[in-house]
């Protein structure tokens, strides 16, 4: 659903599409739980990694969206994480994407968790295509269900010069489980690529550790971040050679600090 606030916004066709995907657990412990995203596109036979969503109890340290392609460093109080899970999203080359923290609420049957409002980056679907605005205040609320969960999202379209709010936007992603679909593929696929994936993830952890600020290029050599670290893994070879043109490339995308 959407809602023009500003007049000058245009508003678009609600965007309403299918997906079968699996959700690898890479790790699930009591303070800390992994969930990898991977596609699989029946249609052109194809295997896409998705995005992935990290778990942390009663984490002390976000990192927020900045805008411009750039994260910041928050600190939370032992009494402002007490209870709460943060929900830390990658983007499909597992860079940052946003973060937020809150309590899931168990009470009658209904197991519900919500984010607090977050800065997050435009989705790939929008920033190809529109100009007029550059960040998501957002709200998260995933809610479990008996084949599943729910992901809602309370989306406002701003500019972050001005504050300027333009559009609201409700979107709704269900997620439920299927033994209608071959998921032979995706698997063989996460088995071959996880070592690789697992240390560019840890690459991740490590430039955001310890930093105030975590800053990126948007593109190098004519290209995003994402093709260059999935165009590695198209050509033979052990994933520590892989992971060592990896540590180059993100080193070539993240700026410098001075």
């Amino acid at each position: 659903m959407l809602i023009a606030i500003d007049k000058s916004y245009e508003l678009k066709k609600p965007y309403l599409e299918d997906a079968a995907e699996v959700v690898f657990v890479v790790e699930d412990s009591p303070e800390r739980i992994v969930l990898q995203h991977v596609l699989w596109v029946e249609s052109y036979d194809r295997v896409v990694k998705h995005w992935k969503q990290e778990w942390k109890y009663e984490d002390r340290v976000i990192h927020e969206f900045a805008g411009n392609l750039s994260w910041r460093r928050r600190n939370l109080s032992k009494e402002e994480a007490q209870g709460t899970w943060s929900q830390k999203v990658s983007q499909v080359d597992d860079s940052p994407r946003y973060e937020s923290y809150g309590k899931w609420i168990h009470s009658g049957g209904l197991s519900s968790w919500q984010g607090n409002q977050t800065r997050r980056p435009l989705p790939r679907r929008e920033y190809t295509k529109r100009k007029d605005y550059d960040i998501f205040m957002a709200v998260n609320r995933h809610t479990l269900t008996p084949s599943g969960w729910v992901h809602e999202q309370d989306n406002i379209k701003q500019i972050s010069s001005s504050g300027k709010v333009l559009c609201r936007e409700v979107g709704l992603n269900q997620y439920y489980k299927t033994v209608e679909v071959d998921f032979s593929e995706v698997k063989k696929y996460w088995a071959s690529h996880l070592d690789y994936w697992s240390r560019v993830s840890a690459m991740w952890e490590k430039e955001l550790e310890g930093a105030d600020q975590l800053s990126l290029h948007e593109s190098h050599d004519g290209k995003p971040l994402y093709r260059h670290l999935f165009e590695i893994i198209r050509h033979s070879g052990k994933a520590t050679e892989h992971a060592a043109k990896a540590a180059e490339v993100i080193g070539k995308f993240v700026i410098a600090k001075e």
